[in-house]
């Protein structure tokens, strides 16, 4: 089974978690990482999602059993319980509505699996197996922290900002790319990381070429 790397905007989206043991607060912390509303339902809610619930107001918590309604406006759902009936049955009710689920531990019953993954700020780096081998995924994620740094991070989110002006300078793809590139290894060497009029005398520096 083979799954096709995807990004997507969570950002405000309702998400439902079914479980509410130490899975289920794994998955639930992925959810918030990426901004999504994370609705919980399950019989038995651990003290570290209630917890996270106290600290986070993006988390809606329900004790009780899970009900084919938890489904209505949900972007995607985890079932995290140790009821692998209840489990199948939430994937076969997600497929049928076609709402994206992920059941733990059981790729064959999910139509999206987690990655491993690396983030600061907006520049997200993710790592999959296929659900073969998490311990894989989860070393090329630690062997990836050393180049996706906090500081490649803030770079990215002033090169989003800059990213209309460049297209507009520069308009030829392969010149952008030259560019963006000398702009990248200019952050990565200063010593601290260069104001937004140091970035503009690069991009003026380069249009001048």
């Amino acid at each position: 089974m083979a799954y096709f790397p995807m990004f997507v905007n969570l950002t405000d989206s309702k998400c439902l978690v079914v479980g509410g043991g130490n899975v289920a607060y794994r998955k639930i912390k992925v959810l918030l990482d990426f901004e999504a509303y994370v609705y919980v339902v399950a019989e038995d809610i651990n003290d570290e999602i209630r917890a996270l619930a106290k600290s986070v107001d993006r988390i809606f918590l329900e004790e009780r059993e899970f009900s084919p309604t938890d489904l209505k406006d949900k972007t995607l759902v985890v079932a995290a319980t140790s009821d692998n009936t209840l489990n199948s049955q939430i994937s076969s009710l997600c497929k049928t509505e076609k709402i994206p689920v992920n059941v733990v531990d059981c790729s064959q019953l999910c139509s999206f699996i987690f990655p491993s993954y690396l983030k600061e700020q907006n520049l997200v780096g993710a790592f999959s197996s296929s659900g073969n081998s998490p311990v894989i995924t989860q070393m090329l994620r630690d062997h990836e922290k050393k180049l996706l740094t906090p500081k490649l991070g803030e770079i990215n989110e002033q090169l989003g900002k800059l990213r209309p002006q460049l297209i507009e300078k520069f308009p030829i793809e392969a010149g952008r790319k030259q560019v963006i590139k000398h702009l990248i290894d200019f952050a990565l060497t200063a010593d601290e990381f260069p104001t937004d009029k140091e970035f503009q005398m690069e991009i003026d520096h380069d249009g001048a070429k």
